[in-house]
């Protein structure tokens, strides 16, 4: 005679199987009724990927370009002890003003540094509290004023990572 799987088991095995099976009945459905009543809330606090480099040169078309020797950079913060935040900043530029080009690549360090600065003097919580849109817009600032021959209108970040 053949026995069957579950009839193997002790008592206690099948108790433990059955909580096993009605807590994973539990979640699903408990994650089934938070998505369908709340959809906006499902990733709420997961960042938002801003679009790569290649994407927005070709939505700005021949006009455009994308300043991306910036790098990866490895900021700190002003906390203590500090958090590292990692960043990949780049910009569109217009494709055929070589004057302006030349400026940014001759103030490459000069702009690694404004923004290695600029994180430097705020906290992770306060970074986190600003939102990723204000800070891009205070780099902005900042970067365009050490400019001269031109600005830049938006700022990219390719990584926004903090690092604990």
């Amino acid at each position: 005679m053949r026995r069957r799987f579950l009839w193997n088991f002790s008592l206690f095995q099948k108790i433990l199987l059955i909580i096993i099976a009605v807590i994973i009945v539990f979640v699903l459905f408990a994650s089934a009724i938070i998505i369908t009543a709340k959809p906006e809330q499902v990733g709420k606090g997961l960042r938002k990927i801003d679009p790569s480099p290649v994407t927005v040169e070709k939505k700005g078309g021949s006009t455009t370009s994308v300043y991306t020797d910036l790098g990866q950079l490895r900021a700190i913060t002003a906390d203590n002890p500090v958090v590292v935040i990692i960043v990949t900043p780049y910009f569109s530029y217009p494709a055929n003003d070589k004057a302006f080009f030349e400026e940014i690549a001759q103030k490459k360090l000069q702009l690694k540094s404004v923004i290695l600065n600029y994180f430097s003097v705020h906290e992770k919580a306060e970074l986190i509290k600003m939102g990723e849109d204000k800070v891009k817009k205070e780099l902005i600032q900042k970067i365009n004023d050490e400019l001269v021959l031109g600005s830049i209108t938006a700022l990219y970040f390719e990584d926004y990572n903090f690092l604990n």
